[in-house]
């Protein structure tokens, strides 16, 4: 398992072109549909997305937010990484990852999250 380094500027990067001054926008998310599993399933339908798939939401702004997932069902950023675990969830590999950081990266983590 490798160590993330901090700050992880270069991880899950897309850059944009803002159509009003042309400024390279980070956005920290692929902004595709992902199949998120039992645990976060809401049921819902909506466009393209079934009943268990979200759209990622860009990261930006992460750092302003109190609440977290797509229903605000928590607090606290290493919980909504870890809620992410689920039977189906693509997002499985990403939270053994997770949870196989040292203590010390995963609170680098949440704090390069907290900077968004």
């Amino acid at each position: 398992m490798r160590e993330l380094p901090y700050p992880l500027a270069d991880y899950g990067l897309i850059r944009t072109a803002d159509g009003l001054s042309n400024v390279q926008a980070n956005l920290f998310s692929d902004l595709a549909l992902h199949h998120m599993g039992s645990n976060l399933a809401d049921g819902i339908s909506q466009g393209n997305a079934g009943p268990d798939q979200f759209r990622t939401a860009p990261l930006w702004g992460l750092g302003q937010r109190v609440f977290f997932l797509h229903d605000g069902r928590t607090s606290n950023l290493g919980r909504a990484i870890l809620d992410h675990e689920g039977s189906g969830s693509e997002s499985n590999r990403v939270v053994e990852n997770y949870e196989q950081l040292s203590t010390q990266n995963k609170q680098n983590l949440i704090l390069f999250l907290r900077s968004l």
